[in-house]
């Protein structure tokens, strides 16, 4: 093999190497904000949900408010419900 050719191979194994290890800090650096961004919502519906019940909003209101503020399914909403009235039992 010539001293060009191998370089050549060498500078595209590196490139290919760099483009790996790229995506994969990406990926992990996605995987991290989706975490944190998924924790600041859930506490953010947990830190509503009290205040709603403190309004004298029925369970059908608060479920409808949560879906509607927060973009999410009735499942979940129904979910974070369930979690504040178990702890407040």
């Amino acid at each position: 093999m010539e001293a060009k050719e191998w370089v050549a191979r060498e500078v595209a194994r590196v490139r290919t190497d760099s483009l790996a290890e790229g995506r994969e800090e990406g990926r992990e650096e996605g995987l991290s904000i989706g975490r944190r961004d998924g924790m600041t919502l859930a506490l953010a519906i947990l830190n509503d949900i009290p205040k709603l019940i403190a309004a004298n909003k029925t369970h059908e209101e608060i479920i409808t408010t949560l879906v509607a503020k927060y973009n999410i399914d009735q499942a979940q909403a129904e979910s974070y419900y369930e979690q504040v009235m178990a702890l407040r039992a």
